[in-house]
């Protein structure tokens, strides 16, 4: 294991603690929280364009209803006109006859009587029917004009509407696009929440590893554990880290071997006083002490033999 660990990204990515499946299920939901000008228009005018086009559509009925409605009083008006030139004309050609009947019996039928008569009666009658021809045209003219007024107004109520219609889209757009952009920063911080705790339990994880393992090296260590098993007591290098238990148990033999070697360190020194006494006793003191000193002193460095504490 290296002596420092960094918790790469690409690695978390790769491991358990990152949870694909939720940032794909996010990310799906991101998708749908565009901002681009045309989609969002194309969903404002779902929205809005069949009430638009069921209005606009009903506006031009109306004008064309109204049309038709116009259209056809002036062709019963055409005919109307039609029938009175026609009363017209048989009335005059009625009074006309009447005349010529008039003057015959009194023996005028050829005088210029007859003729100025005549001309007089096709003179009323022609004023009779350009009286008919204007009134028709008047009203013909009257219906035109209604129905260009009507035209005119079906049109601006069709600018009115179609300017109302833009901003509602306008402003429809706007919304979704600030409600949008709201939801994709919502979801974009979930997903960096997400992302960062996956990747901070990694890291805590990383960190627990990497902490075990410099334990298991301070312990391996401290005991000499790491070393040759001469150099080690005797004891054989563990596999695997050493459970508490395991610890207890290899203090306790330690304990025991330094008991053992502090017990003969004391039975020696006791041996050791015990020579030290009979010398002194001889007459030659001074040169048996001299040779007592290397027994005791032995004994001592026995006596102090230290092993490594837990």
């Amino acid at each position: 294991m290296e002596d420092s660990k960094t918790a790469n990204y690409e690695d978390y990515r790769k491991s358990d603690w990152y949870d694909g499946a939720a940032v794909e299920a996010l990310n799906r939901q991101l998708e749908g929280y565009t901002t681009d000008y045309d989609t969002l228009k194309k969903q404002a005018e779902a929205e809005y364009a069949p009430t638009y086009k069921m209005e606009s559509d009903a506006l031009q009925s109306r004008l064309d209803s109204q049309k038709a409605a116009a259209q056809n009083e002036q062709a019963a008006l055409g005919r109307r006109y039609e029938r009175q030139r026609e009363l017209t004309n048989e009335r005059y050609d009625q009074s006309a006859a009447k005349l010529n009947n008039a003057l015959n019996a009194r023996g005028l039928g050829r005088s210029s009587l007859t003729a100025t008569q005549g001309a007089y009666l096709e003179g009323q009658r022609n004023r009779a029917l350009e009286d008919l021809d204007r009134a028709e045209a008047d009203d013909i003219a009257a219906i035109n004009s209604r129905i260009a007024q009507l035209t005119e107004e079906t049109a601006r109520s069709h600018q009115t509407m179609a300017s109302n219609y833009a901003q509602q889209l306008e402003k429809r757009i706007n919304d979704l696009r600030s409600g949008n952009q709201s939801a994709a920063v919502s979801l974009q911080l979930q997903i960096a929440a997400l992302q960062r705790q996956g990747y901070e339990a990694y890291q805590g994880w990383l960190l627990k590893q990497r902490a075990q393992e410099l334990d298991e090296e301070e312990f391996r260590q401290k005991y000499g554990l790491n070393e040759t098993p001469a150099a080690a007591s005797g004891y054989p290098k563990p596999a695997a880290a050493q459970t508490p238990q395991k610890k207890t148990a290899d203090s306790e033999k330690k304990n025991t071997l330094a008991e053992l070697i502090r017990g003969a360190a004391e039975g020696i020194r006791s041996a050791a006083g015990g020579i030290t006494g009979l010398f002194a006793k001889s007459a030659k003191t001074g040169q048996k002490a001299t040779k007592s000193a290397p027994v005791s002193k032995a004994a001592d460095r026995l006596g102090s033999v230290k092993v490594k504490q837990l």
